[in-house]
């Protein structure tokens, strides 16, 4: 969706615009663009993979560009190191990068049998493996449920945590061979691979893709300036969630009373925020059949008002 991500953002030449999960590149490559020399652009990943891949991808790009490895979530902490006050556009983009899903040692794809990892920062200790190995049963299906939203939560959780005690669960090939053991074949969907949910859900928990995300999303708003625009594109029903409560809240949340003199000034009445997309913008069938993993992007914009 990057002709609406630029829309909606429309970053000022000369500018200050913060991709904050920049991936490979492409929708940072648009925004330099538009910033143009004098301008500056933020570049964000967790991952510090894909971080040296977009240096490598805008090696050339027009405007000035910082790379820091750092979670989305710690924008405004970043900011404040590299002495930013405020900026004027902000992207976040939720979605798992093609690259990281085709490299086979990642171990975020079913289509291949490799250790499970998952980690988007593979920094951090807390790997699938690690994850499943010491899961209960109960909050394995809480997690197959909450963030997979699968409605064969229980028996899949059974058939991974008896695969595991039988020292069966090491590889993706063993988990989304678990699955398919507890999905009944007639049960099995043909239009999308009966793991890809457990997958999904598996990657969020070992990740903690949803920790925080609305006071996160809120803090982040509170860096731009007035009339910045921010734009996140979701991929689940509990991120677009958070995303659409906390621009909710800070439409309807006047700002805090100004000190001056020793005194307070009266609170305006004015929101923070004016909600740009009143529903979730979608992709259209020609994006979608170019590529399938963006159906089920939702994006939403806001514009900073006070």
């Amino acid at each position: 969706m990057l002709r609406e991500v630029l829309e909606y953002l429309n970053p000022p030449a000369k500018g200050v615009a913060v991709d904050a999960t920049v991936g490979a590149g492409g929708h940072a490559r648009a925004l330099a663009e538009r910033l143009g020399a004098g301008g500056t652009l933020i570049a964000l990943d967790r991952d510090a993979a894909m971080l040296e891949l977009a240096q490598q991808n805008l090696a050339d790009a027009p405007c000035i560009v910082q790379f820091v490895h750092a979670d989305y979530r710690n924008l405004p902490e970043v900011l404040h190191e590299l002495q930013i006050e405020q900026v004027d556009a902000i992207l976040v983009d939720m979605g798992v990068c093609s690259v990281q899903l085709d490299d086979p040692e990642r171990g975020l794809a079913f289509r291949y049998d490799a250790p499970l990892d998952m980690r988007l920062d593979r920094e951090q200790a807390t790997t699938a493996y690690h994850l499943l190995q010491r899961v209960k049963l109960h909050e394995l299906v809480r997690i197959l449920r909450e963030y997979g939203n699968e409605h064969w939560a229980k028996p899949i959780a059974r058939a991974i945590i008896r695969r595991r005690d039988q020292g069966r669960m090491n590889t993706t090939g063993d988990l989304a061979a678990a699955v398919l053991e507890a999905v009944p074949k007639k049960f099995q969907e043909k239009r999308i691979h009966p793991a890809t949910r457990t997958f999904q859900a598996i990657r969020i928990a070992v990740n903690r893709e949803l920790d925080d995300l609305q006071p996160a999303i809120e803090a982040m708003a509170s860096c731009l300036k007035i009339g910045g625009v921010m734009c996140v594109l979701a991929y689940h029903s509990l991120e677009d969630r958070a995303v659409k409560h906390a621009f909710r809240n800070l439409s309807q949340r006047a700002r805090e009373p100004v000190g001056v003199g020793g005194r307070k000034s009266e609170p305006s009445t004015k929101p923070v925020l004016e909600i740009l997309t009143p529903k979730p913008l979608e992709p259209s069938e020609a994006e979608i059949q170019d590529n399938p993993r963006a159906r089920s992007a939702k994006l939403r914009a806001a514009k900073r008002v006070a």
